[in-house]
């Protein structure tokens, strides 16, 4: 959401469209949803080193909203 909002400050462009299946729209949401999973990989393997398998167990958790999101918005859309 916090990605979003940042999108939005950025380019107000977008503050026009109102439609989530714009191009547009859906090329902001990916970068924002691949800079989330990029930087959860990297605190998941600073936990797999740092040996917190419970840490890392709920990393992975995290993601699966972001690799439903990435399927919805790359497929289905």
């Amino acid at each position: 959401m916090f990605s979003i909002a940042i999108a939005l400050e950025t380019f107000p462009v977008l503050q026009e469209v109102g439609d989530v299946a714009n191009p547009a729209w859906r090329l902001i949401v990916m970068r924002a949803i691949s800079f989330g999973v990029i930087i959860n990989a990297a605190l998941f393997f600073i936990a797999i080193n740092w040996g917190r398998d419970h840490v890392s167990r709920g990393i992975l958790i995290s993601c699966i909203p972001s690799v439903i999101a990435v399927i919805y918005f790359q497929f289905i859309l």
